[in-house]
């Protein structure tokens, strides 16, 4: 579990420090996709009467292609087109053309289809004449039920690994903005999460020079790329007859960040000039409102965003790294503060194997103080089991056959009460359940350990001192819920009990200290982690990208504190002296039981061989044992427990976990490209 447990962190890790674009965006095969690289834009500005703040724009788009395999072509390319309501009018497109550019400069002109064809088989071999050599404008609204996409499709003659180039001319109605107190032209060029595999970008802004603001009652701006903006220039004498703002940017300035993935351009007309470029835009919900200086403080803004982002990185940063100090600091006081409080005693004497059974602990007990310092010490599953074998060895129960001709399984067994101690089990035809005929006196059987008799009352509670199944036994057990909740709780207790009683605990609950500590770990562990995944999120998608670094060491330091504290909990664990003596003991004979020197040893005595198999049971080794006397018979023929083949076998061994579960039902423990993008926003 351990090892599964440090593979999934290490994939999830992985995935969050690796690969964060794959929690963010759509997936795509990079092995399968399509791709525009390369965007030459020209925009021209239209004001004449109907025009409602037109704009014809010519797109010149180089799609990378590399489809996966030949059997699995691209049939259909796509630009898409940003689809937006700005104050309360919407941007809307006319396609006019679409050609396919070849490498001879040749112009395929392909003609529009009638309808919308999404799956190859649609359009391809019989229903040629919708394409290939076609191009489809889809309008929106988006909505993915109808099938509507504010988008450009080319249907392509089955493209493998190529690359293509197709122009297409579209009006944008609405670009052109009118307010009481000016107008504004503002452009969306390109954006989305496919923007960042755009290798080249150049573009034109044409205005008609009858159309053209004075120097001094415009400005102009850009927004985008990692450098906020781009620069652009302007002419009047590269397009005669037009004002022209010119861009041209190459692989190295478009870089980008999920929160900068656009290309956009903003005209702004004002003063004498206001409406020069709108004298026919449409009516928009501020049309005859003043909104020049929110345009102004808008701009304003998002020049200084860099700066702000700047300062509050800053301070989070110094914040991040001194939570790490602290972080570190806390966990080794915490430490220090733990072992000055207490004693921690040594064993006087280690041992990594100590041969045959160092004394005679009850199994419950023994399990817990073999475990107190390793894994969690409430193994109750297979101490029921060690318990129940050890009544049987004691003689006060046996488990039987229902049917003599059936074989040993769950359903075929049944648990004879052989005697209660002072008394002869046998009821009194007059009396109530549960009521018995007192005593009469036979050999003294061995005294019963604390959870055995708790075990064995349990046993004579639903048995009424006769016999019972071991299906019924566990239904009634799960069904007595307050008697059954009683009785886990009285073996936890007793076990915590005989430890305090006996010197082995100096407090009740040994484990106290180590259970909390992990449970601060445990806590520590899931902050920093979550720690990571925010810290990745915020790298990626927002401009606090600084703080990452800070934040991933602080998240490493919570981890790191954490596994500190884990594997400095088992530490924690209060014996006393004869504690830590008696734990070095019985660690070492767990260690004996697991190794193969425990075959290697000539050991006659059947009892002790008992003893082996009722705490190796107790330990959850139980196979072990078993595997020795497989194969040393001698040891079984005199020994009534160890000769009956069920105390050998799977079926008797999963008798705990059955049981437990009988327990815990009432115990409750307490493809394509192209795209738009948002800056400033219009």
């Amino acid at each position: 579990m351990k090892k599964v447990s440090f593979l999934i962190f290490a994939i999830l890790f992985l995935i969050i420090w690796v690969f964060p674009s794959s929690l963010f965006e759509e997936g795509r095969n990079i092995f399968d996709y399509a791709r525009i690289t390369d965007i030459d834009y020209q925009a021209v500005v239209v004001d004449e009467p109907g025009s409602h703040g037109k704009v014809v724009i010519t797109e010149r788009l180089t799609f990378d292609i590399h489809a996966a395999s030949r059997s699995n072509l691209f049939w259909e390319l796509w630009r898409d087109l940003p689809e937006s309501y700005v104050d309360g009018v919407k941007v809307e497109y006319q396609v006019n053309s679409v050609k396919q550019i070849l490498d001879d400069k040749t112009e395929v002109i392909y003609d529009q289809s009638p309808q919308l064809y999404w799956e190859d088989g649609d359009y391809v071999s019989q229903n040629s004449f919708l394409g290939p050599g076609k191009w489809f404008h889809s309008k929106g609204p988006y909505n993915e039920d109808a099938r509507q996409y504010e988008c450009v499709l080319f249907y392509v003659d089955g493209l493998y690994r190529e690359t293509v180039v197709f122009e297409i001319e579209y009006e944008m109605v609405n670009a052109s903005l009118r307010y009481n107190d000016c107008s504004e032209l503002y452009l969306a060029l390109y954006g989305g999460n496919t923007i960042k595999h755009l290798e080249s970008v150049k573009g034109q802004i044409l205005i008609p020079e009858e159309l053209m603001p004075e120097t001094g009652n415009y400005y102009a701006y850009t927004y985008g790329t990692n450098a906020n903006e781009f620069p652009f220039t302007e002419s009047k004498t590269v397009n005669p007859g037009y004002h022209s703002f010119l861009f041209e940017l190459n692989q190295s300035q478009l870089s980008f960040r999920p929160y900068n993935r656009y290309i956009e351009f903003d005209l702004v007309a004002y003063g004498e000039d206001k409406h020069r470029f709108t004298q026919y835009a449409s009516v928009n919900d501020y049309s005859h409102e003043d909104v020049l200086n929110e345009l102004r403080e808008a701009q304003t803004a998002f020049i200084t965003l860099p700066g702000t982002f700047f300062l509050i990185k800053a301070v989070l940063f110094f914040v991040f790294m001194a939570g790490t100090g602290v972080t570190i600091v806390l966990t080794l006081l915490y430490d220090n503060r733990i072992r000055r409080k207490h004693n921690f005693f040594k064993p006087r004497n280690t041992v990594d194997h100590f041969w045959g059974m160092p004394s005679e602990l009850d199994p419950g007990f023994a399990a817990a103080l073999v475990f107190c310092k390793h894994r969690k010490s409430d193994r109750l599953h297979d101490g029921y089991t060690a318990v129940l074998l050890s009544l049987v060895r004691k003689g006060y129960i046996e488990l039987a056959k229902i049917y003599q001709s059936k074989d040993w399984n769950p359903d075929n067994v049944k648990i004879d009460v052989k005697y209660r101690p002072g008394q002869v089990p046998t009821p009194m035809p007059e009396a109530e359940p549960g009521q018995y005929q007192p005593y009469q006196d036979i050999s003294n059987l061995p005294p019963l350990t604390p959870t055995e008799e708790l075990y064995f009352n349990l046993i004579i509670r639903h048995s009424h001192g006769l016999d019972i199944s071991m299906d019924m036994f566990q239904q009634q057990v799960a069904e007595d819920h307050e008697h059954t909740n009683a009785f886990v709780r009285s073996v936890k207790n007793t076990i915590n009990h005989i430890g305090l009683q006996q010197g082995y605990f100096q407090l009740a609950q040994v484990d106290k200290l180590k259970e909390k500590t992990r449970k601060i770990a445990l806590r520590l562990g899931v902050v920093g982690f979550l720690l990571l995944i925010a810290g990745n999120l915020i790298s990626y998608q927002t401009r606090l990208d600084l703080i990452y670094g800070s934040i991933f060491i602080l998240g490493l330091s919570l981890i790191a504190s954490a596994f500190y504290l884990h594997k400095a909990a088992p530490k924690y664990i209060l014996l006393t002296q004869q504690g830590e003596d008696e734990y070095a003991k019985w660690r070492g004979y767990y260690n004996y039981l697991k190794s193969s020197q425990m075959d290697q040893r000539t050991m006659n005595d059947s009892v002790m061989w008992e003893h082996n198999l009722i705490y190796a049971t107790a330990f959850g080794i139980a196979d072990n044992v078993i595997s020795v006397l497989r194969i040393r018979p001698e040891e079984t023929s005199a020994s009534p427990v160890l000769r009956n083949p069920y105390y050998r076998s799977r079926h008797f061994h999963s008798h705990g976990h059955s049981f437990r579960s009988a327990t815990h039902g009432v115990y409750s423990g307490g493809g394509g490209g192209g795209g738009y993008g948002g800056g400033r926003g219009g």
